[in-house]
């Protein structure tokens, strides 16, 4: 006696096929990282270094409180804290920022410097 053609797995790979298809919406992480590549200033101090520096009684206490950061240091400082902070602070557990774009950067600066 033969056995039935199952026709259920057929229906699932048509199903499956078009999600691969490179036309469809990127996953959501794809997403997620156009967003973070975006991001600006404030969002991305909130969205990459709040979770370690607090400012204003708001966020981590891993690193130093930037509350004032902008009143104590230079612009050129904190691009280079934010890009090697290992070559300012041998020994620091701060990831360097290094992909982050000039813009980024500047953005970041800019919002750090506004902290007085």
């Amino acid at each position: 006696m033969k056995k039935p053609v199952r026709i259920i797995p057929l229906i699932l790979l048509a199903l499956v096929s078009p999600a691969c298809s490179p036309t469809e919406e990127p996953p959501a992480a794809a997403k997620k990282s156009r967003f973070q590549e975006e991001l600006t200033g404030e969002a991305l101090f909130n969205e990459r270094c709040r979770q370690c520096h607090m400012v204003r009684e708001t966020g981590g206490a891993v690193g130093p409180d930037l509350s004032q950061v902008g009143s104590k240091r230079d612009p050129r400082f904190l691009e280079q804290v934010i890009r090697e902070p290992s070559k300012l602070y041998p020994g620091t557990v701060m990831p360097p920022y290094d992909t982050f774009s000039k813009k980024q950067v500047d953005s970041l600066v800019d919002y750090l410097r506004g902290l007085r």
